[in-house]
C-alpha cells in the first residue's frame, strides 16, 4: 500500500503499475481508485499507469484542503514518481482536479480525457449546466442524515436504469460491497467546492488534446453542456482535433465502469492518434476547424431529477 506525505500534510495512498508513457487517473465524489480497476488492467501493459485515493476516500488520509492544494499535492506525487509529463484521465469531480493541475503545472500534462466532468458543476445565472444549488444542499443535508447509506443510493442514482438492469451492474454492486466507504467530512468539503468551484476560464483556454467520454443520459453532465460547447476551443492539428467527443448510449455518469472495453478502446485511439475516436463505436461530434469561438455554453438544458 504505497503512501507519499505530501506538503500539505496529507498521507495519499496511489498505486503505480507497468510502463512507458504515464497516466495519471483521478476518480471522483464519493468514489476511490479502485473504480480504475479495468481502466488499470488494459492500459498497463503499455503505459505507466498511476491511480490516487483523493483526500478522503479509499485509503488516503482527511483533512479540510482546498481544490488548489489538492492539485498542488497531485502535482508533487508526480515529481516524486518521477513523471515529467502525464496524458490524464478524470472523473467528475477529478475533472476540476486536472484542470487546477493546469493552471499550476501546465508542463506536467499532454492531455485530458474528461469522463462525465465539466469546469462548473452547480448552475447560475450565466451558467444553467450542471446541478442547481439546492440539489447540492439537499444531498449534503442526506450525508448529515443517513450516512453511509446515503453515499451507496447517490452512487446508484449516476447510473441509468437499462444499466442497472445489466450483469455488469450486478458486477459493481458486489465490487462495491468491499470498497472502502468515503469520510463524511471529505464529502461534505467536496461538496462545497462542487458548488462554489468555475474553471471555465481555464477550460475555454485549452489548447491541448482532449477527449470528452460522456453517456447519453448523464443527469450531472448533461449532453447539451457539449452540444453548446461545439467551436468554443481551439481546433488543433488537421488531422488530429484538438476537441473530440465519443458517446455512450444509455449511460450515465460512468461510462468506463459501464462499458470498460469500449470506453478503453475509445481512448487508446485517442491516444494514439489514430483518426476519430468514435469511428464504429457511437454518435459523436467534433468541434468544427477552424472555430474561432471562445464562449462557453449558455443554453438551458432539460430539467433532470437527481435523486
Amino acid at each position: 500500500m504505497p503512501h507519499l506525505r505530501t506538503p500539505s500534510g496529507l498521507n495519499w495512498h496511489y498505486e503505480v503499475e507497468g510502463h512507458g508513457p504515464a497516466l495519471l487517473f483521478l476518480h471522483g465524489f464519493g468514489v476511490n481508485s479502485r473504480i480504475w480497476k479495468q481502466q488499470f488492467k488494459y492500459f498497463s501493459d503499455r503505459h505507466q499507469v498511476i491511480a490516487l485515493d483523493l483526500p478522503g476516500h479509499g485509503r488516503s488520509d482527511w483533512q479540510n484542503i482546498s481544490l488548489q492544494a489538492i492539485a498542488s499535492d497531485v502535482a508533487f506525487i508526480l515529481r516524486e514518481l518521477g513523471c515529467s509529463e502525464v496524458g490524464i484521465i478524470a472523473s467528475s469531480f477529478g475533472g476540476l482536479v486536472a484542470l487546477k493541475l493546469l493552471e499550476i503545472e501546465p508542463s506536467l500534462i499532454k492531455f485530458f480525457v474528461f469522463a462525465g466532468s465539466q469546469p462548473k458543476f452547480c448552475r447560475s445565472d450565466d451558467y444553467p449546466f450542471g446541478l442547481d444549488r439546492e440539489r447540492i444542499h439537499k444531498l449534503a443535508g442526506q450525508l448529515e442524515g443517513d450516512y453511509p447509506v446515503m453515499v451507496q443510493i447517490f452512487f446508484r442514482s449516476l447510473f441509468t436504469r437499462h444499466e442497472r438492469e445489466t450483469r455488469r451492474f450486478k458486477w459493481i454492486q458486489t465490487f462495491r460491497k468491499t470498497d472502502y466507504v468515503p469520510q463524511k467530512e471529505a464529502l461534505m468539503n467536496l461538496l462545497g467546492i462542487l458548488e462554489h468551484a468555475d474553471l471555465r476560464e481555464t477550460f475555454a483556454g485549452l489548447t491541448l488534446p482532449v477527449l470528452f467520454a460522456n453517456g447519453t443520459e448523464d443527469y450531472i453532465c448533461q449532453r447539451e453542456f457539449y452540444e453548446e460547447l461545439e467551436g468554443s476551443l481551439l481546433p488543433g492539428e488537421p488531422n488530429r482535433p484538438a476537441a473530440q467527443f465519443v458517446w455512450f448510449e444509455k449511460c450515465g455518469h460512468f461510462p468506463f465502469l459501464s462499458q470498460p472495453h469500449e470506453f478503453n478502446a475509445a481512448v487508446e485511439k485517442f491516444i494514439n492518434g489514430s483518426g476519430p475516436v468514435a469511428a464504429g463505436l457511437y454518435p459523436s461530434r467534433q468541434l468544427k476547424s477552424g472555430s474561432s469561438g471562445r464562449g462557453l455554453p449558455s443554453a438551458p438544458p432539460e430539467r433532470v431529477k437527481m435523486l
